[in-house]
């Protein structure tokens, strides 16, 4: 029993490191995930910012706008080292979303719905 035990202690102890690597290689390469737009209205702006950040800085559509139905993948190389981002979205109507926290390291697709 005691060598089980002995033989669990170190692999988990191998383990821990890789999982930290890990961790550090997500953050350290460029954040990807999809917007979808569910709504009935144009996104004409979409904005990202790491959390804890006041202002959110350029417009990540540029002159593009994402009509309803339609989805577009957006591409973060900020080399901020994190995950959680508070996301934005203004619409042609004028109204905004805006999503606090939202972790882009595990974020595929991120929806936005009347």
């Amino acid at each position: 029993m005691a060598k089980i035990l002995q033989s669990l202690m170190v692999a988990t102890a191998l383990a821990l490191p890789l999982s930290v690597m890990t961790a550090k290689s997500v953050l350290a390469e460029a954040l990807g995930f999809n917007i979808i737009n569910k709504t009935r209205t144009n996104i004409t702006q979409f904005y990202t910012n790491p959390t804890g950040i006041d202002s959110w800085g350029e417009d990540i559509l540029g002159i593009d706008i994402l009509r309803p139905g339609e989805s577009a993948l957006i591409t973060i190389r900020d080399s901020q080292n994190v995950c959680t981002y508070d996301i934005k979205a203004v619409f042609d109507d004028g109204e905004e979303s805006i999503k606090y926290k939202v972790n882009l390291c595990t974020l595929e697709n991120f929806t936005f719905n009347d």
